[in-house]
């Protein structure tokens, strides 16, 4: 696991993906480097900061492969968040990390099944990236909800990335109803899978008691709710 550094970093860009999704490309400093899955801390001074101060985590959408450090988040109403949206290209945050080990981590050959929520995808872009760059042979499956089709992100990206090893599966829960023990069952067969869970507390919770009724072992479950959803 690497150390945590402390450095600024530039923003390149940042593009709007849905109504209130964007996506902020950093520079990447040379000497920084990160596993699959893990989160930055990113400072950002601004006026009239809340009770959760001038700092927010954030993780890191970017493969450990790729130029840039991509961060992708809903933005809210917060200050944090109004101050973020507003940066401007060749702004300066200060960033802390890595941190987490909501991590892929290579050397466990185990079929992974990858149960997200929203922008609880964030991880598992990092992590498939990843495994198309360095051409894993690790099974993965993703099987990720949003609530409208207007809210769906990275569609086109993940869905050209899926092969034999690498299946994507995109649930609109309005039109089709939320991942349940059926939709597991027939995307992700393997019970000796390791089963990633992220996203907004509630849908957390929710599937980490679905996937322990389904006999899943409390130590093949890694869980990362998303604060400040």
């Amino acid at each position: 696991m690497n150390s945590p550094q402390n450095f600024n970093s530039k923003l390149i860009r940042k593009e709007q993906l849905t109504g209130d999704t964007w996506a902020f490309h950093f520079e990447k400093a040379t000497e920084f480097d990160y596993l699959p899955g893990q989160y930055v801390k990113i400072i950002l001074n601004h006026n009239n900061p809340d009770e959760r101060g001038i700092s927010r985590f954030f993780t890191m959408s970017s493969s450990p492969t790729e130029e840039d450090i991509l961060i992708t988040t809903r933005i809210l109403h917060s200050s944090f968040k109004k101050a973020f949206y507003g940066l401007s290209v060749g702004s300066e945050v200060q960033m802390l990390g890595p941190h987490g080990a909501f991590i892929l981590d290579e050397q466990d050959t185990r079929g992974k099944v990858y149960l997200a929520g929203g922008i609880g995808i964030t991880p598992a872009r990092s992590m498939l990236v990843y495994s198309r760059d360095k051409n894993l042979s690790i099974p993965m499956t993703l099987i990720v909800s949003f609530s409208q089709r207007s809210e769906i992100i990275f569609y086109d990206e993940l869905n050209s990335l899926s092969n034999e090893v690498r299946k994507i599966v995109y649930i609109v829960t309005s039109e089709e109803g939320r991942i349940d023990e059926e939709k597991i069952r027939k995307n992700a067969q393997d019970p000796n899978s390791l089963f990633y869970i992220s996203g907004p507390a509630g849908f957390v919770e929710a599937m980490e008691k679905l996937v322990k009724s389904l006999g899943i072992l409390e130590e093949n479950i890694k869980a990362e709710d998303f604060p400040g959803y």
